[in-house]
């Protein structure tokens, strides 16, 4: 598992918006999701009572993760498994488009609107495979 690449997108309030996982295909595990959209929450809280901002980048284990917001109230989290040699300029480099295409096309209003269901933005998909280079 040290390989994967995953991406979440966590409302401000922690739960998980949008899940994506780039090197798991048939593996559909909601529980563990759920759990590490928790502890990432848990990582954000801690990280804005500590600091009053948003940790950018830490490595957790054998993880590279990288914290980023953008425009919309979201967290937009990337987690790296350091087999995968990304560096993190190119990690940085990546969220950053992946924030970008997401905001471009998901609206506030939508975010606003949104009532939990985990497919409710699976429209993103094809863009994040392109920017990940995944099939």
């Amino acid at each position: 598992m040290e390989k994967r690449q995953e991406i979440y997108i966590l409302d401000k309030g922690g739960q998980m918006v949008f899940y994506f996982n780039a090197t798991e295909k048939a593996e559909n595990e909601e529980q563990s999701k759920l759990l590490t959209a928790s502890y990432l929450t848990g990582i954000l809280q801690f990280a804005k009572a500590a600091s009053g901002d948003i940790i950018s980048t830490f490595e957790l284990g054998k993880l590279n993760i990288m914290l980023k917001m953008g425009n919309l109230p979201l967290y937009y989290v990337f987690i790296a498994g350091k087999k995968t040699k990304l560096k993190e300029k190119k990690i940085d480099k990546m969220l950053s488009q992946i924030i970008e295409a997401f905001e471009s096309t998901h609206t506030i209003e939508q975010i606003n609107a949104w009532d939990g269901n985990l497919y409710a933005f699976d429209d993103f998909v094809p863009l994040i495979k392109k920017i990940l280079k995944v099939k």
